[in-house]
C-alpha cells in the first residue's frame, strides 16, 4: 500500500502516535490470514503427519512471523534467517502448541519468534539502526513518485523504530507485525497490559 502524505503531513499528535499510524499502514493486514478454527485443524493434521497441512501453516504464517522479526533487527536478510529458525522450529514442536491454555496460534509462534530474536541479540549484541533500503515494488505501474515518497517514509520510520528503547521496538512489533493484543503483549514481554497500553 503507498501512503500520499509524507511524514511531515501525518497528524502530531505525540511522535508515537504519528509512528503508530504509519506502522499499522506499511505493516497491513494479511489478506488471506485463517480463522482460528482453520489454523486448530491445520495443526492437528501437520502433527499426524500431513506434510501439506505443515506447509499451509508456514505459508499462512511465515510474512507475519518476518514483519515482527525484522521489526526488532536491523536488516531483511538476518531477520530473514531468524524467521527460518523459528518458524523450523514452531513446525518441529506443533506438539508443545495447546489450545486450551488459551493462547491463540499466532501468539504461540511469536512467543517463539520473538524468543529467536532475542537468542541472536544474546550472541551477538547488534546495535540496531535503520537501513533506508527502498521497499519491493508491488506495482510496477504506480507512480515512482509515490514509491520515492514511501521509501522516505520508510527509511524515516525505520529511524524512529531504531530510536525507541529495544522493548519499545519489540512492543510495536508485536502490535502491528503480528497484531497481538495488549494482554498477549504483556504475556510475552512480562509487563501488565495496562503498562503496554501506554507504550502504544
Amino acid at each position: 500500500m503507498i501512503l500520499a502524505a509524507p511524514m511531515a503531513a501525518l497528524p502530531s499528535v505525540r511522535p508515537l502516535t504519528s509512528l503508530l499510524h504509519v506502522l499499522s499502514v506499511l505493516f497491513g493486514a494479511d489478506d488471506n490470514v485463517l480463522e482460528e478454527d482453520a489454523v486448530l485443524r491445520l495443526v492437528e493434521q501437520a502433527r499426524a503427519g500431513d506434510r501439506v497441512a505443515r506447509q499451509r501453516l508456514y505459508r499462512q504464517h511465515v510474512q507475519r512471523v518476518f514483519r515482527t522479526v525484522r521489526g526488532m533487527l536491523r536488516s531483511d536478510a538476518e531477520a530473514e534467517d531468524v524467521t527460518q529458525d523459528a518458524m523450523l522450529t514452531a513446525l518441529t514442536s506443533l506438539d508443545r502448541y495447546s489450545p486450551r491454555s488459551g493462547t491463540r496460534f499466532v501468539a504461540w509462534l511469536t512467543t517463539i519468534a520473538v524468543n529467536t530474536t532475542r537468542r541472536r541479540f544474546r550472541r551477538r549484541r547488534p546495535e540496531l539502526t535503520a537501513t533506508g533500503e527502498l521497499p519491493e515494488i508491488a506495482d510496477p505501474d504506480s507512480d515512482v513518485g509515490d514509491h520515492i515518497d514511501l521509501a522516505r517514509q520508510r527509511a524515516a520510520l525505520l529511524q524512529a523504530l531504531a530510536e525507541l528503547e529495544p522493548r519499545e521496538r519489540e512492543i510495536v512489533s508485536l502490535r502491528y507485525g503480528c497484531d497481538l493484543n495488549a494482554t498477549e503483549i504483556a504475556a510475552r514481554v512480562g509487563m501488565e497490559p495496562a503498562n503496554v497500553r501506554k507504550i502504544l
